[in-house]
């Protein structure tokens, strides 16, 4: 057995927003049948080199339970596969980790005494995710719990003049999306001013509020996150749609940092209006109809909370990807469901308002943009300036 120690340790972070720091001190080189045994608290824990490779644990449902420990198979949300040993006294740290950072624990392994009950565990959990990859989670009732029952608007909700407000948020245990349930016509919202209702009858005044809170707006994030990631691809020849481009202010933005042929499509006509005469932008007045664009493709398709308005995310997800080049790539905001419900007054926050059908998490929005035939390339969630609890992924064309 060999050591190489760092001197200074190799010190970098990991995890959603880079929250856990990690020092790296050094290596150990082992040689076939050497063994190294790490002690934390008087409680060991062996790694063992053979020829063939190694072996990673201990028996796990003897020497590791012996000790204390829990042992289970955890997948992160780019659908890696770990196992992770857990302290029994620490059991509410782990889970805390495992919430944070949106890992899924698949089983716990060191209960099972018969193959036969391993297998059928298995069995379960595809079933499982079957349905949720497909935002059908709903057809498993027993995994569908109430989040919230409201009489009446959050305080801060724009006020869509509903006669008969009454509704529900429910959501999937396994997936953790949340669905909206009532009878209320939110299209009927983008057909009667919704600009106007959401924004004010001056749009040009918020257009220009925005645009003077500079960095401490949600859009220069936004617009910084974006053109870092597409970094290499500022000086190509690139066609961007921007789906419900709103008052278009992210595609302005964009317009004064790249020379690319950007477009927006939007069915609020007095956003269509704003956009083309003020800002000068070629902006489709229609909802989402991948037909309208007849043979043009695009490089770079993005949704900047959109596809939580629409009834069928998984359908909004593959025309999108049909309008994209081969290996186009698509830019994703939706609200952060989770983060937002375990907030103190979760029932009035605004990523349950009342015109948004779909709230996503991260295992939810992972699921939809992958089952369409994307890549996920970057999936992360953050807290806005605004306040505003959103997810964010960039995908790539498969």
């Amino acid at each position: 057995m060999k050591t190489k120690i760092k001197k200074k340790p190799r010190i970098y972070n990991v995890g959603f927003s880079d929250k856990f720091q990690v020092k790296d001190f050094g290596k150990i080189f082992l040689n076939a049948n050497e063994q190294i045994t790490f002690v934390s608290r008087n409680r060991e824990y062996d790694f063992s080199m053979k020829n063939w490779g190694y072996y990673a644990t201990p028996s796990i449902n003897g020497r590791l339970k012996n000790n204390n420990y829990k042992t289970f198979l955890v997948k992160n949300i780019y659908n890696k596969i770990y196992i992770m040993v857990v302290n029994d006294l620490k059991m509410n740290s782990f889970k805390d980790y495992i919430d944070y950072e949106n890992q899924k624990i698949l089983l716990r392994l060191d209960n099972f005494t018969s193959e036969k009950n391993l297998i059928k565990s298995l069995n379960e959990i595809n079933t499982k995710n079957k349905l949720c990859e497909r935002l059908k989670c709903r057809k498993i009732s027993k995994n569908i719990s109430t989040i919230f029952k409201y009489k009446k608007p959050p305080s801060k909700e724009p006020d869509y003049k509903i006669k008969n407000y009454k509704r529900s948020i429910v959501r999937c245990k396994m997936c953790g999306h949340f669905y909206a349930e009532h009878k209320i016509n939110t299209e009927k919202f983008y057909k009667e001013n919704y600009s106007i209702i959401s924004h004010g009858e001056n749009i040009s005044k918020k257009f220009n509020k925005i645009k003077k809170l500079g960095k401490n707006s949600d859009n220069f994030d936004r617009v910084s996150r974006f053109l870092d990631f597409f970094k290499s691809y500022k000086s190509k020849k690139i066609r961007l749609l921007d789906v419900g481009s709103g008052m278009s202010i992210f595609l302005n933005s964009l317009k004064t940092r790249v020379d690319w042929k950007l477009a927006g499509i939007e069915p609020d006509i007095n956003f269509v209006k704003f956009g083309r005469k003020q800002l000068g932008l070629k902006i489709y007045h229609s909802n989402f109809n991948k037909k309208i664009f007849k043979n043009k493709k695009f490089n770079i398709i993005s949704l900047n909370k959109v596809a939580e308005h629409v009834k069928n995310p998984i359908l909004f997800f593959k025309n999108c990807k049909d309008l994209l080049n081969k290996n186009g790539y698509i830019y994703v905001e939706v609200p952060d469901g989770t983060t937002a419900s375990k907030q103190s007054k979760a029932k009035q926050q605004e990523e349950f308002f009342v015109d948004h059908l779909h709230v996503f998490s991260l295992d939810s929005l992972y699921n939809s943009l992958t089952l369409v035939g994307f890549k996920i390339l970057k999936i992360d969630k953050i807290k806005e300036k605004s306040g505003k609890y959103t997810l964010y992924a960039f995908a790539q064309k498969n």
